[in-house]
């Protein structure tokens, strides 16, 4: 078990430092930078705590999709990336290629598609979709 603060409970701290003790004191043109590094500890911290989780679900929705595979090669993180990036380049030559312009594969990767941004979202801006920061 690890000690407190958490490493999510710490990135905090420090985007709460960042904003309410420091960017204050900056130049007006030093701001928005120290908001570009608030908003990314932000998501850092979204990141920890969500985990792997979305991706190892949009691997599984794309293995389905796709009906071929991808999980053999994502036994770790790096792997689960390395399979991403080959299931969504496959994804893209559907699309490219017209396999997904009409049908139940259009309805399919429209649906994984919007999910999948959703997770992004929801990561990166969850004030943009309602969800609190």
């Amino acid at each position: 078990m690890r000690d407190r603060p958490t490493g999510d409970e710490l990135l905090d701290t420090a985007r709460q430092v960042l904003r309410d003790e420091l960017m204050p004191a900056l130049p007006a043109d030093k701001r928005m930078a120290a908001l570009m590094i608030a908003n990314a500890l932000s998501i850092a911290a979204r990141q920890l705590k969500n985990g792997d989780a979305a991706e190892r679900a949009e691997l599984a929705a794309l293995e389905a999709l796709l009906s071929e595979p991808f999980a053999a090669k994502s036994d770790d993180n790096a792997g689960l990336r390395s399979a991403l990036v080959t299931a969504n380049r496959k994804l893209a030559q559907w699309i490219r290629s017209g396999r997904a312009d009409e049908g139940a594969m259009r309805d399919s990767v429209c649906t994984h598609l919007a999910t999948t941004l959703r997770h992004k979202v929801a990561e990166s801006n969850p004030k943009y979709l309602g969800l609190k920061a």
